[in-house]
């Protein structure tokens, strides 16, 4: 995913810290479904896979929360 992806998060381009400027690998980008599982998805695909980082994740679970939980709403 790495090399497909050029170290690089998928939503706003910014580069994969090295590890010499995060050893701990706190700060490492993260693997994310693109279009989540819940929503259609594809669990093993790997074009529905990429690199994105914490702060873009972050936002982006947060969003995808809020429509899982208005499609329960609506389906209950």
């Amino acid at each position: 995913m790495s090399d497909r992806d050029n170290g690089c998060c998928y939503r706003c381009g910014i580069d994969q810290p090295d590890t010499d400027d995060d050893p701990e690998g706190e700060h490492q980008h993260q693997l994310d479904h693109i279009t989540p599982i819940f929503e259609g998805g594809a669990v093993e695909d790997l074009d529905n896979l990429g690199l994105i980082c914490e702060p873009c994740h972050t936002v982006k679970s947060k969003a995808e929360a809020l429509r899982a939980n208005r499609a329960r709403r609506r389906g209950a």
